[in-house]
């Protein structure tokens, strides 16, 4: 049991106390991490408390050790505060293992989260509400070792504890109302209980000062006596069921906290003398004759207070829970709650569907989470067994969160997503207006492209323009994850102009169709039957409004064109490995100059060229394509062309990689712009060319409802090109609306 105490009053007590608990080489490493810490720590203190900083991380070190959390825990507890005092900590923790210098960056990430930011903003309390959980969620998800969220709440007792020596009422309520809301849900959640309840009756002290110490009056005992008293009914029922043949059993105690209390009066309208589980025992034992023995053998012994007794093993609860309560008069007339039931009634308490957790806090049920809060409640349960223990990195990695992810607002609202999930899925989750205008995007303060994965944790800025709509490709490029994007997305298309629709669904029908020789091409009639559409209008309407994706209509096509025989393509490839073998054996190294810099299966001089669909630059993962009478097309690996050839006629794919002298060339790409159309547009766009030294050799316009629409084909150098810098410098020109490589 944790006792959430420090017997210690020095370094030397410390280490002393862990000899008992630890190896020789695990104190060591401590002496190790408190030389290290003393260095940093020397002067500093906890804030906002005036505690020592050391010594406050010996503390919470030492609760880590009474968790079981094994050595490494309580080496990047005690470590867990380097990062703020040193820039280069990683650098410091050389000597210590892999595990520890993980531990301790996670908790400092954890930690760095502004937890309740706009909590204060939220419009109502049910979004509060809402807001609390999931920061709650968003923690759990982040740590990737689910035992630096139970490092984080032992430094949120410690703080508790020493919070009396800040100064500032204020900050002193905010911290605790953050504690009660945030942090002892998730103690409670997790199985901790010693750490739930401390945090709670130090909360409460600072919430409702008043109420704290009339209960305190109330109580006539100290709390140590209460659990004194406790444990002597437990020695009696102990030795009563081992005289009645129960063997297999667990007896646990509680002293009912002041904060527990307080909730209960509050709750049912109760004075202080109709409590009567001030005091409170539960027995677990095999089976469901054995609770009754247990329940004569406290009824003999002691009177049992009418009225306060339940039988739901009888009469299970709604919920299927199922136990027998009992308040009985105990030696000098104090009233004792004890709750009996199986190990399999425990279990389905903790872990199933009436978790405790769940209807003490009135949670929404969600199944999937709460699986994964078992799941974890199981762990801390099994964390004493040698055989976890063999492999403690690996028991406590946290990937059960991994199906959601968790991203905040600048004011440090959390929005909750599916893995995967874009600034563009963020935008909406914000709110339909922000998706709709949603240009670009930061994370923590960097720009990146509107198709960046969002990880957990990351702080969210999203770019936005007065006025505009999505645009059909982000569907298309597989861009938007969420479902509520999705739909905001087809919605928004669906209700624009049809002539809107036409124009783009056309130049999507004529870009599939000319990716297919002349000859083999099957009739427009025969598409628009098989897409089941009446005319050819039509067809291209509903691909401008993104019901008809231009994937679906890739694949009729390819389905109506009779298959390249397999005869011609066998010979082609083995033209080309009996090209490779030559090469290999022959010639010389030098890179053919049409190839810019091309590597086919390792080697160079190879006839390549760089497909005019994506044309690739220095820096894109490509993927070669053996074509007849042209050698090796180079591609970028995330071309639809490619992508469509890999599924037709695989063993035609081959892999290639640029050369170190890919650098030396230059590369042609095409950047498109949409933009309100206006008067100086364009040469504002080629200023920015000009400026970052960008040549511009061919550029096609087109306007359409007063946007304009630019492709620029520009010539890049091989050498490092950061493009998402570029293509942020293009955004900012006044009027811009999208900005895509093509």
């Amino acid at each position: 049991m944790v006792t959430v105490k420090n017997s210690f009053k020095d370094v030397q007590s410390w280490l002393e106390l862990q000899h008992t608990r630890f190896k020789a080489d695990e104190v060591s490493e401590f002496e190790k991490a408190i030389e290290l810490a003393e260095e940093y720590y020397q002067g500093q203190v906890f804030y906002p408390t005036t505690a020592d900083m050391l010594i406050h991380a010996l503390k919470c070190a030492n609760t880590v050790a009474e968790l079981h959390l094994y050595s490494d825990a309580v080496t990047a507890t005690i470590l867990y505060a380097l990062p703020k005092f040193c820039e280069s900590w990683r650098n410091k923790l050389t000597n210590f293992s892999p595990v520890v210098v993980s531990l301790v960056g996670e908790i400092d990430r954890v930690t760095q989260i502004r937890k309740s930011g706009d909590l204060e903003l939220a419009i109502d309390e049910h979004e509060k509400k809402e807001q609390i959980e999931v920061i709650r969620k968003m923690l759990l998800a982040m740590a990737t070792d689910i035992r630096v969220i139970l490092i984080m709440l032992v430094g949120r007792g410690e703080l508790m504890l020493n919070l009396k020596t800040c100064k500032d009422p204020q900050l002193q309520q905010k911290i605790a109302l953050e504690t009660m809301e945030i942090f002892a849900p998730l103690a409670n959640r997790l199985g901790v209980w010693q750490i739930k309840w401390q945090l709670e009756d130090l909360s409460f002290r600072y919430i409702h000062p008043e109420q704290y110490k009339k209960i305190s009056q109330l109580l006539d005992e100290s709390r140590e006596a209460r659990l004194q008293y406790i444990e002597d009914i437990k020695d009696y029922l102990t030795q009563q069921m081992i005289e009645s043949g129960i063997h297999d059993f667990q007896v646990s105690g509680r002293a009912k906290h002041i904060y527990s209390i307080w909730k209960k009066m509050h709750k049912k309208d109760y004075g202080f003398e109709k409590l009567y589980d001030l005091r409170a025992l539960r027995v677990i034992v095999p089976e469901i004759k054995d609770c009754y023995t247990v329940l004569g053998i406290v009824h003999t012994k002691y009177s049992p207070v009418a009225g306060e007794f339940d039988d739901y093993i009888s009469n299970p609860k709604p919920n299927n829970y199922q136990s027998l309560h009992t308040c009985v008069v105990g030696p000098e007339d104090r009233v004792i709650e004890i709750q009996i039931r199986t190990y399999a009634m425990h279990d389905h308490a903790e872990y199933g569907v009436a978790a405790h957790w769940r209807y003490k806090e009135g949670g929404e049920n969600n199944p999937k989470f709460e699986e994964k809060i078992a799941w974890i409640r199981q762990l801390l349960d099994w964390r004493d067994e040698s055989a976890i223990q063999k492999d403690i990195t690996e028991v406590f990695k946290n990937e059960i969160f991994s199906d959601s992810i968790y991203a905040m607002t600048p004011n440090g609202r959390v929005i909750t997503l599916p893995a995967g999930s874009t600034p563009i899925d963020f935008a909406y989750a914000v709110h339909s207006s922000i998706g709709h205008r949603c240009r670009g995007a930061k994370i923590d303060g960097h720009i990146v492209t509107l198709a960046t994965p969002l990880s957990n944790g990351q702080r969210v800025e999203i770019m936005t323009v007065k006025a505009g709509g999505p645009s059909i490709n982000w569907l298309h490029e597989g861009w938007v994850k969420s479902s509520k994007a999705i739909s905001h997305i087809r919605r928004y298309i669906r209700n624009q102009n049809n002539e809107d629709f036409f124009e783009a669904g056309k130049e999507i029908f004529e870009r599939e169709l000319g990716k297919f020789p002349s000859a083999s091409r099957p009739k427009t009639e025969e598409i628009v039957s098989k897409l089941n559409h009446t005319n050819e209008k039509d067809l291209q309407v509903a691909l401008g409004k993104g019901d008809i994706l231009p994937q679906t209509l890739h694949d009729v096509i390819e389905k109506l064109i009779e298959p390249i025989k397999a005869e011609r393509v066998e010979l082609t490839y083995s033209d080309l490995e009996k090209q490779l073998e030559e090469r290999k054996e022959k010639l010389p190294r030098a890179i053919n100059k049409s190839s810019g810099g091309i590597l086919v299966e390792g080697v160079s001089g190879i006839v390549s060229s760089f497909a005019k669909c994506c044309k690739p630059i220095p820096g894109d993962e490509i993927i070669g394509f053996i074509s007849k009478g042209n050698g090796v097309a180079v591609h970028r690996s995330n071309c639809a062309e490619i992508r469509r050839q890999s599924k037709v006629t695989p063993h035609k794919i081959i892999h290639v990689e640029w050369a170190d002298s890919a650098k030396d060339s230059s590369y042609n790409t095409d950047v498109e712009i949409v933009a309100n159309d206006r008067h100086g547009l364009l040469r504002d766009l080629t200023d920015v060319f000009a400026i970052e030294k960008i040549n511009i050799i061919g550029l096609r316009t087109v306007t359409r409802n007063n946007k304009a629409i630019a492709t620029f084909t520009i010539q890049v150098p091989g050498k490092e090109f950061n493009f998402t810098w570029f293509m942020s410098k293009l955004f900012n020109v006044n009027g811009v609306l999208e900005v895509v490589r093509r």
